[in-house]
């Protein structure tokens, strides 16, 4: 392998796949007073969707870009709006911990436990991503002019 994953991309592509893993376990479960109790998903009607799945597809794309990168070798363009590549890892990781923040805190009947192991997943994309922000090294290797200088 020419390509060997930083710490921070390990991070964003693992919880990537779990965030879009723990999607599928309940999100909700809904009391329906004396008619039982109902379990809900991300992707079901009941659980909050549309808005509930935003932060798996931003998990998901975070985590496809950076295997794309790494191990395809494919070159994305530098910036995009003026945002680099490591920051808008960290919007849509930001995002997603703030949706499901809502989530969490909205007063419903029962939370699952799908929706708090996607909070945690959440929270390791944003950890990947200030450890992206933070990595100083480039992603295409060193640069040809000879050593950088600190300013």
């Amino acid at each position: 392998m020419k390509n060997q994953p930083k710490p921070g991309q390990i991070v964003l592509m693992a919880s990537g796949v779990l965030m879009l893993i723990f999607s599928f376990f309940n999100f909700y479960d809904i009391d329906l007073g004396g008619f039982g109790s109902k379990t809900a998903k991300v992707w079901s009607s009941d659980g909050g969707f549309p808005l509930s799945w935003w932060p798996v597809l931003f998990g998901v794309a975070i985590a496809v870009l950076v295997a794309l990168t790494v191990f395809a070798n494919i070159s994305l363009p530098s910036d995009i709006l003026g945002f680099t590549w490591k920051q808008i890892y960290f919007i849509l990781a930001f995002t997603s911990f703030f949706i499901l923040l809502g989530f969490a805190l909205a007063d419903s009947s029962g939370k699952g436990i799908g929706l708090w192991l996607m909070f945690i997943a959440s929270i390791g994309l944003i950890v990947g991503a200030v450890m992206e922000l933070l990595d100083k090294s480039t992603t295409t290797g060193p640069s040809r002019q000879g050593p950088a200088t600190p300013f």
